[in-house]
């Protein structure tokens, strides 16, 4: 009996080195995949965006902060205003800013409304120049550039909710 509970354990070890490497080859089949749609997706940010926006927004940060705007979305020959809020955690100061912004990967107008994270850093002190990248849950992505007036110092992760206006 104890010649079959030793081959029972060999049998049960061999079969565990093979879903191991089963599971590694899966693992790294998936992470392949993972960086050549990553790098799909940045090369498709090198053409011309689906989408662009002019927006208006306020900022203000004391390590968590908020910030509120509005805009315009102009996709496929039609203009849909919009009004975001945000969240911020890290940073200081108060600033206002005036932008541009060009959306890639939205192919419905349903998706461009939603909550979309970023990670950003910056400073100003009177008149700035900045850019943000922000992704959403559908995958749509937007990147800004701005002009600004304020004093601010920022570190951190932003969270915006953009709904569309009625």
């Amino acid at each position: 009996m104890r010649n079959k509970s030793i081959n029972f354990r060999v049998l049960l070890a061999i079969l565990a080195l093979g879903f191991a490497q089963v599971s590694s080859a899966q693992t790294d089949a998936m992470n392949q995949k993972a960086d050549a749609k990553a790098q799909a997706r940045q090369k498709a940010m090198e053409g011309p965006p689906d989408a662009t926006a002019d927006f208006d927004a306020k900022q203000l940060r004391l390590i968590v902060g908020g910030a509120e705007g509005k805009g315009v979305l102009h996709f496929k020959g039609k203009d849909y205003p919009f009004t975001m809020k945000g969240v911020t955690v890290g940073g200081v100061g108060y600033t206002e800013a005036h932008g541009t912004a060009n959306i890639y990967f939205l192919k419905n107008i349903e998706d461009f409304p939603g909550t979309y994270q970023g990670i950003g850093a910056g400073a100003a002190l009177g008149a700035s120049k900045g850019g943000n990248t922000f992704q959403s849950m559908k995958e749509v992505v937007i990147t800004t550039k701005s002009k600004g007036e304020g004093a601010a110092l920022n570190l951190g992760v932003s969270s915006v909710t953009i709904k569309l206006a009625k």
